[in-house]
């Protein structure tokens, strides 16, 4: 059994099959990310050992594929396994063993990355100072408190996301209370009690006012006339006319024939109605990229997607998320998890304290929301839910931006942010440029300038975000490149030189018989 498996781990044809996977794997991969977005199908095909089919998959998936991780082990057992079998100590095969080795660097190195790299971000405005960079996923239920006697500084203690997802209760010698995780999402939306009932009251009116636009037939032309300077309008006009075989390019005009005509005009403003509400609710659920943060324009769109829906909002008696803080007027909207890489979830958790085993109430944490206070056996305690921290030995300050578009155009030509470098440890504080093509190395850590804006939409302070890549085997693939470059052209002159210096007998031979 062992020579066996000796045999089939040193195998060509192992080697042969490995490849055509891999082929086979980052076709499916490169096609996944049309339809899973580029981080759900680096993590699901090519960071796995094994992938399987989903009952949510929108495309062609086969029932099971061995994924990036088995197929990288595969080839390093297999390489390894068939350098050991074959190795023969001599100049000749020089070139072939230091060339195996880059290749085996190559595949360790890809592993040690994907295993120890940890991307995350620096934001922050003009004037500011960080120490930390945040997780752009990943998030933690941090509680503040500041310790008796001590005014200086806050004492975090912070529970990982993963203690969330699995609802285990969280427990800190620390800290008198025990949290309980009643509810714990990937994703979801807070909405003010104020906000979805003004967004509602605004939805409500701008139907009245619709039905009573198209009440009667008197009301045609009119309407008519105001359909003509608008665009929007004015389409679905032409389009509803058009369906009553109303061709003219004259709107007005079409309109005093279908108002006189009394089989005509009750259908047609039925079916106006019907697409200048549809035209309505859609503007509401989608706003503008801008407003999408904004607590009425988010509210707006969910009373749309409640309307659509056939969900009847009852805008005086809105369900509560929690009996204390501040889900007392917020109303959680759970959604689906989102993958794409410009998207971002939003995680959230229905809390309950106890406090020497009688409850304190339910919170409701979320990363839309600000830290929220409580207070157990006199001393006040903060706890939030917020993007995971990674604290460095040194600190960061944002001394100023540069941010140059070419003329005429919205094209970037340089993004720099000049930083003030503090490390308390080693005494050093300087002044750095980062920009696109030049990023900070220190501490182990990569800061690559990654985005650029202002803090107001006119004027304000520039702020800047900074993309902090740690990645301990960073070196591996420049390394292994060039010992595999190396190798092949030791082997490549090698033989070259072999040939040339043998000698050319035969070649004599037949230039002598020719002169004879």
């Amino acid at each position: 059994m062992t020579n066996r498996l000796w045999k089939f781990f040193t195998s060509l044809r192992l080697t042969v099959v490995l490849l055509v996977l891999c082929t086979v794997l980052v076709f499916l991969g490169t096609i996944a990310q049309v339809h899973e977005g580029l981080w759900q199908a680096q993590e699901r095909w090519f960071k796995s050992f094994l992938v399987f089919r989903r009952a949510d998959d929108v495309w062609w998936v086969p029932p099971a594929f061995l994924g990036g991780y088995t197929l990288g082990f595969g080839l390093l057992i297999n390489l390894i396994a068939a350098h050991l079998k074959r190795f023969q100590l001599s100049w000749k095969k020089v070139g072939i063993h230091i060339t195996h080795f880059g290749v085996i660097l190559l595949l360790a190195g890809q592993l040690i990355t994907d295993l120890s790299s940890r991307e995350s971000f620096m934001s922050f405005a003009e004037g500011e100072t960080r120490s930390f960079s945040e997780a752009h996923r990943e998030v933690e239920l941090v509680v503040n408190t500041t310790p008796p006697g001590d005014s200086g500084k806050d004492r975090v203690i912070a529970f990982t996301q993963a203690a969330l997802a699995k609802k285990q209760p969280l427990r800190n010698a620390e800290l008198p209370f025990e949290i309980r995780i009643n509810e714990y999402g990937e994703n979801g939306e807070v909405l003010t009690h104020d906000g979805i009932r003004e967004a509602g009251t605004r939805l409500t009116t701008a139907l009245a006012t619709l039905e009573a636009n198209y009440s009667s037939a008197e009301g045609l032309v009119a309407q008519a006339v105001k359909g003509a300077e608008s665009q929007g309008r004015l389409v679905i006009w032409q389009e509803v006319l058009k369906a009553y075989g109303e061709n003219g390019k004259d709107i007005v005009a079409a309109a005093k024939r279908v108002a006189a005509d009394p089989k005509r005009e009750g259908p047609f403003r039925e079916d106006l109605k019907r697409r200048f509400r549809a035209q309505m609710l859609e503007a509401f659920q989608k706003m503008p990229r801008m407003q999408s943060a904004n607590e009425q324009g988010r509210g707006m769109s969910y009373v749309a997607r409640e309307t659509v829906a056939g969900r009847p909002l009852k805008l005086d008696a809105l369900e509560t998320s929690a009996n204390q803080g501040a889900g007392l007027k917020m109303l959680l909207v759970p959604k689906p998890a989102v993958r794409g890489m410009d998207e971002q979830n939003m995680p959230y958790a229905k809390v309950e304290l106890f406090h020497k085993g009688t409850s304190l109430g339910t919170w409701l944490l979320s990363g839309w929301l600000n830290p929220q206070e409580f207070t157990v056996d006199g001393r006040v305690y903060r706890f939030a839910i917020r993007n995971e921290r990674y604290f460095q030995p040194f600190s960061l300050s944002l001394v100023k931006t540069t941010h140059e578009v070419y003329t005429g155009t919205e094209i970037p030509k340089n993004f720099q942010s000049r930083v003030r470098l503090e490390n308390p440890e080693t005494q050093e504080k300087r002044e750095i440029d980062i920009s696109m093509n030049n990023p900070l190395r220190y501490g182990g850590l990569t800061f690559y300038q990654s985005q650029m804006g202002r803090t107001e939409m006119t004027g304000g302070k520039g702020t800047s975000v900074l993309q902090v890549v740690r990645n301990p085997g960073w070196l591996t693939p420049y390394l292994g490149c060039v010992l595999v470059s190396v190798g092949m052209l030791w082997q490549f002159l090698y033989h070259l030189v072999g040939f040339l210096s043998k000698p050319r007998i035969a070649s004599g031979s037949q230039t002598a018989a020719a002169r004879s």
